[in-house]
């Protein structure tokens, strides 16, 4: 198994700007529906973009090599859409709600809901770089898979 981490790297950010343009998208009223989805795809697509660029110089590449570098890449875009998401999440939601709590006079109400933001927000992001990894070493397996059945 012949892993590149500066591929995967390379892949990761690529998936990581994608997914930082779809958590800003998915902030948008009627497009959020729409657009939230994608930031799963875009870790599968990070995991299969790994593939196409450990391929590009005509080497093969085995599955267990798509799908661990499929895994990093998708952590890496998974991770970045969590954290832009959770952080607008905090922005838009926890200090409205918290600025309101707060102009009635509910000071632990404002600190009990931003508390439980900010733990929320942690578990997404963590969860988002941890589903981002397994979803990116499903896409980068099954795309090295493609690949390796198209040439056989």
């Amino acid at each position: 198994m012949n892993f590149n981490s500066s591929i995967a790297i390379k892949a990761g950010l690529i998936g990581a700007a994608a997914g930082f343009v779809v958590a800003i998208l998915g902030r948008i009223p009627f497009l959020g529906c729409i657009i939230a989805p994608l930031g799963w795809l875009v870790a599968v697509g990070a995991g299969a973009l790994y593939v196409h660029f450990a391929t590009s110089g005509g080497a093969a590449v085995q599955i267990a090599e798509g799908a661990v570098g499929g895994a990093v890449s998708g952590g890496i875009a998974g991770l970045v859409n969590a954290l832009i998401s959770g952080v607008l999440a905090l922005l838009f939601g926890g200090v409205r709600a918290a600025t309101s709590a707060l102009g009635r006079g509910e000071v632990g109400d404002a600190a009990l809901g931003a508390g439980i933001g900010l733990v929320a927000v942690i578990f997404a992001i963590i969860a988002g770089a941890v589903f981002g990894a397994v979803l990116g070493a499903v896409g980068g397996l099954v795309y090295a898979a493609l690949k390796n059945q198209q040439k056989a």
